[in-house]
């Protein structure tokens, strides 16, 4: 080799600030790499060839590896075509969504963009149920009205576990232990466990979680429930410093509600001693349920130090509350719904979101002034009780409520055939599969949904989508596709006759809102989200005025928190408050 390279000229490099020759720099390189910088250095033939074949050799293996998902797609895309494309004469497995990557299968495009992914696949598979492939689990997806109705007549025998066990081990960090019981837990929801069900009746939690939920949210205790919750956050809006002569601006209305809303939500479920132990309960929730999107992944801490410092934060002010519960326990003392401790983070945004599409347009909030003027109070509202009946005089912000939510909660409802399989039409489903659908899709189904011959297209808040006036046959939720376009009424609130107006109507939409779920398992604290949107709306609007300063940018929704449920907006929403005067119905300015 020396022989060789003295035939050659030296050439110069520069390394760590020192000229050096070819020769000095071969001698600074390990042995195993001198012999091929040589070679390269001096442009020997065997040099120049062997780069060409390990550049050849890299092109051959990505065109190797391009091919080969080139050919997965194809290969999955016959097999879902095939099955999509069937007689239905036999009962068949809903067909996997086509993916290119072998092993991986729709996991980058699922995990990344969850909502553009579940779009398109419901579109290719044209409202029927799907299957999803991720790493080695398979995902049924069940879409369309009549398919999801089906599946929540079905859904008594089936559970939500996978999920539950998922939040509760990403979300609330539980412990594999204590996730062991849950996972154990087959006993179902029945007061009689089924008789193939070993699990002791001490360590049912599916069914005494049930149970105490239930009985924090119907009767007696929802009322105590709601009018503790009322009563708070009347409280807190009390002692805002805001004057009802000038307009103060803050920056953001998210924050204003999960400041006295999130609050008075948390006393209302825990009593005053966890606020008074930890002051900023609230502010440190907040902070938390932002975090969340971190946690789903399941991201190590060193990651994501913020996330688990504000979890382990709120995780120690509750185990501080549990001991001073358990220091100061006095059986007497329980009330009838003193035992029950649910929590729900999608009910802040919810109400936020219903306040502020209500404030956004200033008829509609005349129209709600008057509607509540009917029938409350204006100067004691809070006091009022929004009541199921009373309810019933609210058409106007019934509609309100409805629409918030179908337009501002995109959630999974989980399904788990731990038992049996099942079948909707033509489709199988075998035992042990996990079944989800998409709020999203149902809420959006613009084959569904009435726009009033597109005036009013669903992925813009409109206040009467759910209101049927007599006089008017295009109107109620439903589209009216079967109707001409000349018989719909073109103005924007239908006259509904001087005897009745309008009535809200959830009727029809059963497999198509779906802020809930549905079925034996739809979400059993329904009747307590209603009335505490509404009472939120109702104080915030005959108490004050509000104007919403923020774009419409502002106020899209944040997509890190897709399929977690009400839905928060992606940016700051500033906001200018002041005080209505008592006694009057409203004023501009």
């Amino acid at each position: 080799m020396a022989s060789n390279i003295s035939e050659w000229s030296p050439v110069s490099f520069e390394i760590g600030g020192r000229s050096l020759s070819n020769l000095q720099t071969i001698q600074h390189l390990k042995p195993q790499h001198a012999s091929s910088l040589v070679e390269i250095l001096y442009l020997k033939p065997q040099g120049i060839i062997r780069i060409l074949q390990d550049i050849e050799a890299v092109y051959v293996a990505v065109a190797a590896v391009a091919l080969s998902c080139l050919l997965n797609y194809v290969l999955t895309r016959l097999s879902f075509e095939r099955s999509r494309r069937s007689d239905g004469a036999a009962l068949e497995i809903p067909p996997t969504i086509p993916y290119w990557l072998p092993f991986l299968g729709s996991s980058l495009d699922f995990g990344f963009n969850a909502l553009a992914f579940i779009k398109s696949s419901t579109k290719l598979s044209k409202n029927s149920p799907f299957c999803v492939s991720l790493l080695n689990q398979k995902m049924f997806f069940v879409q369309g009205a009549e398919n999801i109705a089906a599946l929540w007549k079905k859904s008594s025998t089936m559970t939500g576990t996978p999920l539950h066990l998922f939040c509760l081990k990403y979300i609330f960090g539980m412990p594999a232990e204590a996730l062991e019981m849950y996972a154990n837990d087959d006993s179902g929801l029945a007061a009689q466990a089924p008789l193939d069900s070993s699990v002791a009746p001490n360590n049912r939690v599916d069914y005494r979680t049930h149970v105490g939920m239930l009985k924090f949210t119907k009767g007696a205790g929802l009322s105590n429930f709601c009018d503790r919750l009322v009563i708070g956050f009347h409280q807190r809006l009390t002692a805002l410093s805001v004057s009802d002569k000038e307009w103060l601006e803050l920056p953001d209305f998210m924050a204003f509600f999960d400041e006295t809303f999130g609050s008075a939500l948390v006393e209302s479920i825990c009593g005053p001693s966890l606020t008074r132990l930890s002051p900023d309960f609230a502010k440190d929730f907040s902070r938390y349920d932002m975090e969340i999107p971190g946690l789903l992944k399941g991201l190590p801490r060193w990651l994501i130090p913020d996330a688990y410092d504000a979890r382990d934060k709120l995780l120690a002010s509750i185990k501080q509350w549990h001991a001073f519960a358990q220091a100061h326990f006095e059986e007497n003392l329980i009330s009838s719904d003193g035992d029950a401790d649910p929590a729900n983070t999608n009910l802040v945004p919810s109400a936020m979101w219903t306040a502020l599409e209500t404030f956004k347009d200033p008829a509609v909030l005349e129209r709600v002034r008057t509607e509540l003027s009917g029938t409350f109070d204006q100067n004691s509202i809070h006091l009022a009780e929004f009541s199921a009946s009373t309810l019933q005089a609210l058409p106007l912000m019934q509609s309100i409520y409805a629409e918030t939510l179908r337009l501002r909660v995109r959630a999974y409802a989980a399904r788990y055939t731990d038992r049996t399989a099942f079948s909707i039409k033509r489709w199988f489903f075998p035992k042990k599969s996990i079944i989800l659908v998409s709020t999203t899709e149902a809420h959006m189904d613009e084959s569904f949904w009435n726009t009033k011959g597109g005036m009013h297209p669903i992925d813009k808040f409109w206040a009467d989508r759910f209101l049927i006036y007599e006089n008017d046959p295009t109107s109620g939720p439903q589209s009216k596709t079967q109707l001409s376009q000349a018989q719909s009424n073109d103005s924007e609130v239908p006259e509904s006759g001087p005897s009745r107006g309008p009535r809200f109507s959830l009727a029809g939409t059963n497999g198509s809102w779906l802020p809930y779920g549905g079925g034996a398992r739809a979400c059993i604290g329904q009747a307590f989200s209603k009335r505490a949107m509404l009472a939120a709306c109702a104080i915030m609007a005959m108490e004050f005025d509000v104007r919403i300063l923020a774009d419409e940018e502002a106020l899209t929704m944040d997509p890190r928190f897709y399929g977690l449920g009400g839905q928060r907006p992606v940016g700051k929403v500033p906001f200018k408050i002041r005080r209505r005067v008592t006694g009057f119905p409203g004023r501009s300015s």
